[in-house]
């Protein structure tokens, strides 16, 4: 019987791993960027620019940085096939993707004024440091990048942040009240600096919750709400808190990330309870810092011609799964290949070495010339591996997952509901639209939707239903500069103001015409 595609891959990509040199003398470079970050390369004698290089990204830390970054998991592998391996401290804590890009354009700097142009690139990374390797990539400082493994990345980037602060707030609507578990700083975090630490937030959790111990009827009640508002798994209560109370008031106020500034906003989001939605907080952002945490960063899916496999664990309660449905609805299909693996219990970033390994193989077999990999192939691959001794399992690719939307665990922060005055345009109707408008004799109106349109085109009439004064077009423009359009003609000289509110973000883009003019404008960049 003839050996399958996928078989016959997965056994060719073992087969490099057999044929691969041990790994010999090494040099070692070590330094600390202008920007302040450390790094260490290590380079196998020998080594030559077809060998390529590989970029190691951590995940979120608060602890300081400092010297002797770890390589990663891969390391010895990729050593012994002949890479040179970096990687970076990075020169924020926590969120630090706001400088991450940079950091690893002054190391990948240091290591061509040592070595050379590294003729192939390739940068992995986990949990956030799989939002650091899709910022690598999209940022194209760093040239001959040729393919990337995000493993459990946080790809939804920056929108992650409105789940962490919808739970700082429920924790507050739920358990504010309750004796012993009063936690300060609300939607800002914890006051700077934080007299807070993280027993105390683990004695809070127990007053609230009774966790780690069996929970009373009351404690059960309140964590009953939390769970079923937020979908989370119990056994990340901890650590999820940990994130929304140290890793927010981090954000917030170090200055080289928000300074302060408000960059959430909850003001009109559904919580799925009454009781939650009348209890709950409520905070409006500023568009100035909303825009920053875009910017710093959520991926565009503008990739070129990087290959990318992405990994990640079903019930990972940390970083969700779906984010990985996020990441795969902007990224071209061709250049993404998303795997998922069931396991028995959450975990975050729980893979064995024979899935890591495969997953790795698999994206340098492909960058090699071998057939894009499949879920099943890296099934196929990681057995391979296991019974071939050269790694651990099991193996738990499931080519049958399919990966749930994040809307359903990270809930939109706006909605646009079309009526008389509210155009809605784009998928799943994600732009609000609103016009005022003033006449030659100062008289003051609002825009009426007029029934011109199309899902991304729209049009508004001033005056009288017959004649159309504004039409306006909403494009995703992200495989081309990475930004949603906004375009719109007018027909009509007299001053009016629109109001553009991307609901996903909670971005808003004003456009004022003054009177006497006809405006016609194109934003490339709007969103």
């Amino acid at each position: 019987m003839p050996l399958s595609l996928s078989l016959r891959t997965a056994l060719t990509l073992v087969l490099l791993i057999f044929g691969a040199a041990s790994a010999g003398a090494q040099t070692e470079l070590t330094g600390q960027t202008t920007g302040g970050a450390y790094y260490k390369i290590t380079v196998p004698d020998g080594w030559t620019p077809a060998d390529g290089l590989v970029i190691w990204n951590h995940g979120f830390s608060l602890s300081p940085i400092a010297p002797d970054p770890d390589l990663g998991p891969l390391a010895a592998l990729q050593l012994s096939e002949g890479y040179a391996v970096a990687a970076s401290s990075y020169s924020l804590t926590g969120w630090a993707v706001f400088e991450t890009h940079t950091d690893n354009y002054q190391m990948y700097q240091a290591f061509e004024n040592t070595y050379g142009v590294p003729d192939q690139v390739l940068i992995y990374g986990a949990s956030l440091g799989g939002l650091v390797t899709a910022r690598d990539v999209e940022a194209d400082l760093i040239p001959n990048v040729v393919g990337a493994m995000p493993i459990c990345g946080a790809m939804a980037g920056s929108r992650l942040w409105d789940g962490g602060v919808d739970l700082r707030l429920l924790w507050d609507a739920i358990c504010g009240d309750v004796p012993g578990a009063a936690i300060a700083g609300g939607a800002n975090g914890l006051p700077f600096p934080p007299n807070f630490s993280e027993n105390d937030l683990g004695l809070a959790i127990n007053a609230c919750f009774g966790l780690p111990a069996v929970p009373n009827a009351e404690q059960a009640a309140r964590l009953g709400q939390l769970l079923a508002t937020t979908g989370l798994p119990v056994e990340f209560v901890g650590t999820d808190m940990g994130f929304s109370t140290f890793g927010l008031a981090d954000l917030v106020y170090d200055p080289r990330k928000l300074g302060g500034g408000q960059a959430f906003d909850n003001s009109d989001v559904d919580y799925g309870s009454a009781a939650i939605n009348a209890a709950i907080s409520r905070i409006q952002s500023d568009p100035i810092y909303r825009q920053r945490m875009v910017d710093n960063y959520t991926p565009t899916g503008k990739v070129g011609d990087v290959k990318i496999v992405s990994i990640h664990t079903d019930k990972d309660g940390l970083v969700l799964v779906e984010n990985q449905n996020e990441y795969a609805s902007i990224v071209p299909a061709a250049n993404l290949v998303t795997g998922i693996l069931v396991e028995d219990t959450p975990t975050h970033c729980g893979f064995t070495s024979g899935e890591t390994a495969s997953a790795w193989e698999s994206l340098r077999g492909w960058v090699a010339g071998l057939p894009k990999p499949t879920v099943q192939s890296l099934q196929e691959t990681c057995n391979g591996l296991v019974g071939g001794g050269l790694a651990e399992g099991p193996c738990r690719y499931d080519p049958s997952f399919v990966v749930p939307d994040l809307d359903g665990r990270v809930r939109l922060r706006s909605i646009c509901v079309p009526d008389g005055n509210t155009l809605c345009l784009g998928e799943n109707d994600r732009f609000k639209v609103e016009i005022t408008w003033t006449d030659f004799d100062d008289n003051t109106g609002v825009g009426t939707v007029a029934t011109l349109g199309t899902v991304d085109t729209g049009s508004f009439w001033f005056f009288n239903p017959a004649n159309i004064e504004m039409v306006v077009k909403a494009l995703d423009g992200r495989q081309n500069n990475g930004r949603l359009w906004i375009f719109y003609g007018s027909l009509t000289n007299v001053a009016f103001e629109m109001t553009v509110t991307d609901t996903e973000s909670g971005l808003v883009r004003v456009y004022s015409n003054p009177e006497g003019n006809f405006a016609s404008v194109g934003d490339t960049a709007a969103f």
